[in-house]
Protein backbone atom coordinates (compact mmCIF):
# COMPACT_ATOMS: atom_id res chain seq x y z
CA UNK A 1 0.00 0.00 0.00
CA UNK A 2 1.13 3.54 -0.78
CA UNK A 3 -0.76 6.21 1.14
CA UNK A 4 -0.05 9.87 0.24
CA UNK A 5 -0.93 12.65 2.64
CA UNK A 6 -1.67 15.53 0.25
CA UNK A 7 -4.68 16.46 -1.90
CA UNK A 8 -2.81 17.96 -4.87
CA UNK A 9 -3.94 16.24 -8.10
CA UNK A 10 -0.67 16.99 -9.92
CA UNK A 11 1.34 15.32 -7.16
CA UNK A 12 -0.89 12.27 -7.42
CA UNK A 13 -0.44 12.06 -11.21
CA UNK A 14 3.32 12.31 -10.69
CA UNK A 15 3.17 9.70 -7.91
CA UNK A 16 1.33 7.25 -10.15
CA UNK A 17 3.86 7.90 -12.92
CA UNK A 18 6.74 7.22 -10.53
CA UNK A 19 5.22 4.05 -9.10
CA UNK A 20 4.38 2.67 -12.54
CA UNK A 21 8.00 3.03 -13.63
CA UNK A 22 9.83 2.19 -10.40
CA UNK A 23 7.83 -0.39 -8.45
CA UNK A 24 9.39 -3.84 -8.75
CA UNK A 25 7.62 -6.31 -11.03
CA UNK A 26 7.75 -8.86 -8.23
CA UNK A 27 4.27 -10.36 -8.58
CA UNK A 28 2.79 -8.29 -5.77
CA UNK A 29 -0.13 -5.89 -6.20
CA UNK A 30 0.38 -2.33 -4.98
CA UNK A 31 -2.60 -0.24 -3.89
CA UNK A 32 -2.78 3.55 -3.84
CA UNK A 33 -5.73 5.59 -2.58
CA UNK A 34 -6.15 9.34 -2.32
CA UNK A 35 -8.62 12.24 -2.41
CA UNK A 36 -8.04 15.30 -4.58
CA UNK A 37 -9.07 18.89 -4.19
CA UNK A 38 -11.58 20.13 -6.76
CA UNK A 39 -10.37 19.57 -10.33
CA UNK A 40 -11.25 18.06 -13.69
CA UNK A 41 -8.98 15.29 -14.93
CA UNK A 42 -9.00 14.59 -18.67
CA UNK A 43 -7.61 11.53 -20.43
CA UNK A 44 -4.15 11.43 -21.99
CA UNK A 45 -5.51 11.66 -25.54
CA UNK A 46 -8.35 14.13 -25.10
CA UNK A 47 -8.88 17.70 -26.29
CA UNK A 48 -9.57 19.87 -23.27
CA UNK A 49 -12.16 21.97 -25.12
CA UNK A 50 -14.28 18.88 -25.86
CA UNK A 51 -14.43 17.95 -22.21
CA UNK A 52 -14.47 21.03 -19.97
CA UNK A 53 -16.77 24.02 -20.03
CA UNK A 54 -14.33 26.89 -20.46
CA UNK A 55 -16.10 29.06 -17.91
CA UNK A 56 -14.83 26.48 -15.43
CA UNK A 57 -11.30 27.50 -16.43
CA UNK A 58 -12.08 31.04 -15.27
CA UNK A 59 -13.03 30.02 -11.73
CA UNK A 60 -10.53 30.89 -9.03
CA UNK A 61 -8.94 27.88 -7.42
CA UNK A 62 -10.14 25.38 -10.01
CA UNK A 63 -7.69 23.19 -11.88
CA UNK A 64 -7.63 21.08 -15.01
CA UNK A 65 -5.27 18.10 -15.14
CA UNK A 66 -4.25 15.60 -17.81
CA UNK A 67 -3.51 12.11 -16.51
CA UNK A 68 -1.14 9.50 -17.93
CA UNK A 69 -3.90 7.04 -18.82
CA UNK A 70 -6.52 7.19 -21.56
CA UNK A 71 -10.28 7.22 -21.09
CA UNK A 72 -12.67 10.08 -20.47
CA UNK A 73 -12.88 13.21 -18.35
CA UNK A 74 -13.83 12.97 -14.67
CA UNK A 75 -14.53 15.47 -11.92
CA UNK A 76 -12.77 15.17 -8.56
CA UNK A 77 -13.46 16.85 -5.25
CA UNK A 78 -13.26 16.00 -1.57
CA UNK A 79 -16.28 13.74 -1.92
CA UNK A 80 -14.59 11.46 -4.47
CA UNK A 81 -12.16 8.62 -3.77
CA UNK A 82 -9.40 7.71 -6.24
CA UNK A 83 -7.96 4.20 -6.23
CA UNK A 84 -5.05 2.73 -8.18
CA UNK A 85 -3.72 -0.79 -8.57
CA UNK A 86 -0.19 -1.31 -9.93
CA UNK A 87 1.42 -4.65 -10.62
CA UNK A 88 3.47 -6.62 -13.14
CA UNK A 89 1.85 -6.52 -16.55
CA UNK A 90 0.63 -9.59 -18.41
CA UNK A 91 -1.50 -9.91 -21.53
CA UNK A 92 -4.59 -11.13 -19.70
CA UNK A 93 -4.60 -8.08 -17.38
CA UNK A 94 -4.76 -5.48 -20.17
CA UNK A 95 -8.35 -4.27 -20.47
CA UNK A 96 -9.44 -6.65 -17.70
CA UNK A 97 -11.08 -4.11 -15.41
CA UNK A 98 -13.08 -6.74 -13.56
CA UNK A 99 -9.82 -8.31 -12.38
CA UNK A 100 -8.63 -5.03 -10.86
CA UNK A 101 -11.97 -3.72 -9.59
CA UNK A 102 -13.11 -6.93 -7.90
CA UNK A 103 -11.42 -6.13 -4.55
CA UNK A 104 -13.23 -2.77 -4.51
CA UNK A 105 -16.64 -4.31 -5.20
CA UNK A 106 -16.04 -7.05 -2.62
CA UNK A 107 -15.13 -4.59 0.16
CA UNK A 108 -18.05 -2.30 -0.64
CA UNK A 109 -20.50 -5.19 -0.81
CA UNK A 110 -19.62 -5.96 2.80
CA UNK A 111 -20.44 -2.31 3.59
CA UNK A 112 -23.88 -2.60 2.01
CA UNK A 113 -23.19 -1.41 -1.56
CA UNK A 114 -23.97 -3.64 -4.52
CA UNK A 115 -21.82 -2.45 -7.43
CA UNK A 116 -22.10 -4.05 -10.86
CA UNK A 117 -19.90 -3.46 -13.94
CA UNK A 118 -21.31 -2.29 -17.25
CA UNK A 119 -20.02 -2.78 -20.80
CA UNK A 120 -17.86 0.38 -20.59
CA UNK A 121 -15.88 -0.73 -17.52
CA UNK A 122 -17.85 1.53 -15.18
CA UNK A 123 -19.30 0.44 -11.84
CA UNK A 124 -23.01 1.08 -11.35
CA UNK A 125 -25.15 1.35 -8.25
CA UNK A 126 -28.91 1.43 -8.67
CA UNK A 127 -28.36 1.57 -12.43
CA UNK A 128 -26.30 4.78 -12.27
CA UNK A 129 -22.57 5.29 -12.64
CA UNK A 130 -20.52 5.72 -9.46
CA UNK A 131 -17.10 4.72 -10.77
CA UNK A 132 -15.06 4.84 -13.98
CA UNK A 133 -11.65 3.31 -14.73
CA UNK A 134 -8.68 3.64 -17.06
CA UNK A 135 -5.38 1.82 -17.63
CA UNK A 136 -1.84 2.32 -18.88
CA UNK A 137 1.17 0.04 -19.18
CA UNK A 138 4.86 0.64 -19.78
CA UNK A 139 5.36 -3.06 -20.68
CA UNK A 140 6.87 -3.68 -17.23
CA UNK A 141 3.98 -2.76 -14.96
CA UNK A 142 0.35 -1.89 -15.47
CA UNK A 143 -1.72 0.71 -13.65
CA UNK A 144 -5.49 0.38 -13.46
CA UNK A 145 -7.12 3.23 -11.60
CA UNK A 146 -10.58 4.59 -11.03
CA UNK A 147 -12.83 7.01 -9.20
CA UNK A 148 -15.57 6.39 -6.68
CA UNK A 149 -18.32 8.96 -6.10
CA UNK A 150 -19.34 9.03 -2.47
CA UNK A 151 -20.34 12.61 -1.62
CA UNK A 152 -19.27 14.63 -4.66
CA UNK A 153 -20.90 17.95 -5.55
CA UNK A 154 -22.90 16.66 -8.52
CA UNK A 155 -24.09 20.11 -9.56
CA UNK A 156 -20.49 21.24 -9.86
CA UNK A 157 -19.64 18.04 -11.72
CA UNK A 158 -22.36 18.62 -14.29
CA UNK A 159 -21.45 22.29 -14.74
CA UNK A 160 -17.76 21.67 -15.32
CA UNK A 161 -18.26 18.78 -17.76
CA UNK A 162 -21.10 20.19 -19.83
CA UNK A 163 -20.58 21.16 -23.46
CA UNK A 164 -19.40 24.57 -24.53
CA UNK A 165 -21.67 26.68 -26.69
CA UNK A 166 -19.12 26.82 -29.50
CA UNK A 167 -18.40 23.93 -31.86
CA UNK A 168 -15.31 21.76 -31.31
CA UNK A 169 -13.82 19.91 -34.30
CA UNK A 170 -11.22 17.27 -33.45
CA UNK A 171 -10.32 13.60 -33.80
CA UNK A 172 -9.53 13.40 -30.10
CA UNK A 173 -11.10 10.74 -27.91
CA UNK A 174 -14.38 12.07 -26.52
CA UNK A 175 -15.96 11.14 -23.21
CA UNK A 176 -19.15 9.11 -23.15
CA UNK A 177 -21.48 10.80 -20.70
CA UNK A 178 -23.54 8.73 -18.28
CA UNK A 179 -26.01 9.54 -15.50
CA UNK A 180 -24.17 9.51 -12.18
CA UNK A 181 -25.02 9.37 -8.51
CA UNK A 182 -23.27 9.34 -5.13
CA UNK A 183 -23.04 6.21 -3.02
CA UNK A 184 -24.04 8.33 -0.03
CA UNK A 185 -27.41 8.98 -1.70
CA UNK A 186 -28.01 5.24 -1.86
CA UNK A 187 -26.68 4.36 1.57
CA UNK A 188 -24.88 6.84 3.83
CA UNK A 189 -22.72 4.45 5.78
CA UNK A 190 -19.88 6.93 6.32
CA UNK A 191 -19.69 10.57 7.39
CA UNK A 192 -17.54 11.54 4.42
CA UNK A 193 -15.36 10.16 1.62
CA UNK A 194 -12.26 10.10 3.80
CA UNK A 195 -13.98 7.82 6.33
CA UNK A 196 -15.05 5.53 3.50
CA UNK A 197 -11.51 5.45 2.10
CA UNK A 198 -10.07 4.46 5.47
CA UNK A 199 -12.68 1.70 5.74
CA UNK A 200 -11.66 0.38 2.33
CA UNK A 201 -7.95 0.45 3.16
CA UNK A 202 -8.61 -1.35 6.43
CA UNK A 203 -10.62 -4.11 4.75
CA UNK A 204 -8.67 -4.66 1.54
CA UNK A 205 -6.17 -7.57 1.71
CA UNK A 206 -3.16 -5.33 2.34
CA UNK A 207 -0.09 -6.69 4.13
CA UNK A 208 2.57 -3.93 4.03
CA UNK A 209 3.02 -0.21 3.51
CA UNK A 210 5.44 0.87 0.80
CA UNK A 211 7.43 3.89 1.99
CA UNK A 212 9.12 6.43 -0.25
CA UNK A 213 12.29 8.29 0.70
CA UNK A 214 12.56 12.08 0.97
CA UNK A 215 14.66 12.11 -2.22
CA UNK A 216 11.93 10.25 -4.09
CA UNK A 217 9.29 12.71 -2.91
CA UNK A 218 11.46 15.57 -4.17
CA UNK A 219 11.63 13.85 -7.55
CA UNK A 220 7.83 13.36 -7.55
CA UNK A 221 7.22 17.01 -6.70
CA UNK A 222 9.51 18.09 -9.54
CA UNK A 223 7.60 15.84 -11.92
CA UNK A 224 4.31 17.27 -10.62
CA UNK A 225 5.35 20.72 -11.85
CA UNK A 226 5.74 19.23 -15.34
CA UNK A 227 2.24 17.76 -15.19
CA UNK A 228 0.95 21.19 -14.11
CA UNK A 229 2.55 22.94 -17.09
CA UNK A 230 0.72 24.25 -20.16
CA UNK A 231 3.01 22.05 -22.25
CA UNK A 232 1.43 18.94 -20.71
CA UNK A 233 -2.16 20.07 -20.09
CA UNK A 234 -2.66 21.96 -23.38
CA UNK A 235 0.30 20.87 -25.48
CA UNK A 236 -0.69 17.20 -25.39
CA UNK A 237 -4.09 17.99 -26.95
CA UNK A 238 -4.73 16.58 -30.44
CA UNK A 239 -5.29 19.19 -33.14
CA UNK A 240 -8.55 21.03 -32.49
CA UNK A 241 -10.56 23.74 -34.23
CA UNK A 242 -13.02 25.92 -32.32
CA UNK A 243 -15.87 27.51 -34.29
CA UNK A 244 -18.30 30.21 -33.12
CA UNK A 245 -20.30 32.74 -35.16
CA UNK A 246 -18.06 33.30 -38.23
CA UNK A 247 -14.95 32.81 -36.16
CA UNK A 248 -12.63 29.81 -36.04
CA UNK A 249 -9.45 29.15 -34.08
CA UNK A 250 -7.19 26.33 -35.20
CA UNK A 251 -5.05 24.88 -32.40
CA UNK A 252 -1.93 22.74 -32.78
CA UNK A 253 -0.46 21.29 -29.58
CA UNK A 254 -2.71 23.63 -27.65
CA UNK A 255 -1.28 26.70 -29.38
CA UNK A 256 -3.00 29.04 -31.81
CA UNK A 257 -2.07 28.17 -35.38
CA UNK A 258 -4.31 30.71 -37.05
CA UNK A 259 -7.56 32.59 -36.51
CA UNK A 260 -10.26 33.37 -39.05
CA UNK A 261 -12.33 36.34 -37.86
CA UNK A 262 -15.32 37.19 -40.06
CA UNK A 263 -13.57 35.97 -43.21
CA UNK A 264 -10.14 37.45 -42.49
CA UNK A 265 -7.17 35.35 -41.40
CA UNK A 266 -4.98 36.49 -38.51
CA UNK A 267 -1.60 35.05 -37.55
CA UNK A 268 -0.38 37.57 -34.95
CA UNK A 269 -1.30 35.23 -32.06
CA UNK A 270 0.38 32.19 -33.61
CA UNK A 271 2.28 30.16 -31.02
CA UNK A 272 0.30 31.47 -28.06
CA UNK A 273 -1.49 28.97 -25.82
CA UNK A 274 -5.25 29.31 -26.09
CA UNK A 275 -5.91 29.71 -22.39
CA UNK A 276 -8.00 32.23 -20.52
CA UNK A 277 -5.02 33.52 -18.57
CA UNK A 278 -2.80 33.94 -21.64
CA UNK A 279 -5.53 35.71 -23.59
CA UNK A 280 -6.21 38.06 -20.67
CA UNK A 281 -2.50 38.94 -20.50
CA UNK A 282 -2.45 39.65 -24.23
CA UNK A 283 -5.67 41.66 -24.08
CA UNK A 284 -4.20 43.76 -21.27
CA UNK A 285 -1.37 44.77 -23.62
CA UNK A 286 -3.94 46.17 -26.04
CA UNK A 287 -4.21 43.18 -28.38
CA UNK A 288 -7.70 43.58 -29.82
CA UNK A 289 -7.85 40.08 -31.30
CA UNK A 290 -7.12 38.49 -27.91
CA UNK A 291 -9.91 40.58 -26.37
CA UNK A 292 -12.29 39.54 -29.17
CA UNK A 293 -11.48 35.86 -28.64
CA UNK A 294 -12.12 36.20 -24.92
CA UNK A 295 -15.53 37.68 -25.68
CA UNK A 296 -16.37 35.03 -28.28
CA UNK A 297 -15.17 31.85 -26.63
CA UNK A 298 -14.98 32.48 -22.89
CA UNK A 299 -17.66 34.93 -21.79
CA UNK A 300 -20.37 33.52 -24.09
CA UNK A 301 -19.65 29.84 -23.53
CA UNK A 302 -22.60 28.67 -21.48
CA UNK A 303 -24.66 26.13 -23.46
Amino acid sequence: MVFPVCSNPFVHIALEHYLLHHLPDDGRRYVLMYINDSCVVIGRNQSLFCEVNVQYLMRAGSRVCRRITGGGAVYHDRGNICFSFIEKVSHEKIGNYSYFNQPITDVLRNAGYDLVPDARNNLLAGGMKVSGSAQFTNRKNIISHGTLLYMTDLNNLRFTLRDNKFQVLTRAVRSVKSPVTNLSEINRQFDDAEAMMHYMLKNLPITDEYLLSDDVWIEIEQRASEFESAEWIYGRSPDTTLVADKTSVELHKGMIKHVIWYGKEYTDLRGEYFTYGDLVSLANTGNELAYALLEKFFTQSVA
